[in-house]
């Protein structure tokens, strides 16, 4: 089985030097990894499986890699990554794999958990009440202050929440936070309530992210923007849970 791992991503260095002693492995991207094959794009049929990064090709870019307009069109293989967004032919997501998915989302937890820990958490805000917003109220409500904005459909879920579309509770709630998590990836605050905010604003949502990326200069507090953070905060741990796919598909 021949296997092309396309643009790096740290989760994906386990996956290479566990799969290799079984498959034929090249890379594109990985030129720290001296000891794999080097891979072609000129005939991206001669490999089996393509193992994109988790957060697909943006921009004709798959991380560090700049890939060719509709490669993929007449690819006859299989690919694999984690956004499957703009990709045809047979693409799997990791994600689409609820044990991946479970063992992620707590990896990303304990990474934003590691992230804060020398934070002010004296009044904390946590915007999206999904998978990693209930996640990361069930580890911080027993501690500390946590106010969660929480869409219509999910009013009354927790006692601790206010809707988000509501502008004046939403003011309210984010000027009197000293750290505020945004997990929606969409531009729910209104500017001139951006512009009142003083505690931390730490951003994990994917793109479009919470805030504009060309205005943040314009707002008073600081912002952090925390994305992929199982690459970041524990890569190792993270590529051994996506190895799981490898091991549950037959190759």
């Amino acid at each position: 089985m021949k296997i092309l791992f396309l643009g790096h991503d740290d989760r994906y260095e386990i996956l290479i030097d566990t799969l290799k002693t079984e498959h034929e492995i090249f890379t594109i991207g990985y030129e720290d990894m001296i000891d794999v094959k080097k891979g072609d794009l000129n005939n991206i049929n001669n490999y089996n499986i393509v193992v994109l990064p988790m957060s697909g090709i943006k921009n004709n870019r798959a991380n560090n890699v700049v890939v060719p307009s509709n490669i993929f069109n007449n690819y006859n293989g299989l690919i694999y990554t984690g956004r499957k967004d703009n990709l045809v032919g047979h693409v799997e997501s990791f994600l689409d794999d609820d044990e991946i998915r479970e063992e992620n989302s707590l990896i990303t937890v304990d990474g934003i958990m590691h992230k804060i820990r020398n934070i002010d958490k004296t009044s904390i805000c946590i915007l999206g009440y999904g998978n990693i917003g209930k996640k990361l109220y069930d580890r911080l409500k027993n501690d500390y202050l946590v106010i969660v904005g929480v869409e219509d459909k999910d009013k009354g879920i927790i006692d601790n929440s206010f809707v988000t579309s509501n502008k004046e509770d939403l003011k309210k709630v984010l000027v009197n936070s000293k750290l505020i998590i945004n997990t929606v990836p969409k531009h729910i605050i209104d500017e001139d309530i951006l512009k009142e905010i003083n505690g931390l604003f730490l951003d994990i949502a994917s793109t479009p992210y919470a805030i504009d990326q060309t205005k943040i200069l314009d707002y008073p507090f600081e912002y952090q923007l925390y994305s992929s953070i199982p690459s970041k905060y524990a890569p190792e741990r993270a590529g051994k849970v996506l190895l799981k796919k490898f091991k549950g598909d037959e190759l």
